[in-house]
């Protein structure tokens, strides 16, 4: 339980990083040179959609992770494991 939760801590820290790094608009992440989409994923949003496609992306993901590491939580606080 202890590695769920652990694990869960760090994708919900990922996720406030790429909401806070989307919101300050952090040139790395939301406008990377696009020389790079091949190996560097925000690179290739970028090239597919411009700078506020992937500003957007970014966001979602964020988001999404978050939510994902909340979920996770909350069914290891709420739901009862079963007795053995």
């Amino acid at each position: 339980m202890f590695a769920y939760l652990f694990f869960s801590t760090i994708v919900a820290a990922a996720g406030v990083m790429l909401v806070a790094g989307a919101h300050r608009r952090w040139a790395w992440l939301v406008d990377p040179p696009t020389a790079l989409w091949f190996c560097y994923s925000q690179s290739f949003l970028k090239a597919i959609g411009g700078t506020e496609f992937c500003r957007s992306a970014t966001f979602a993901m964020g988001y999404l992770l978050f939510a994902a590491a909340l979920f996770v939580v909350g069914v290891i606080v709420f739901v009862p494991l079963p007795a053995h």
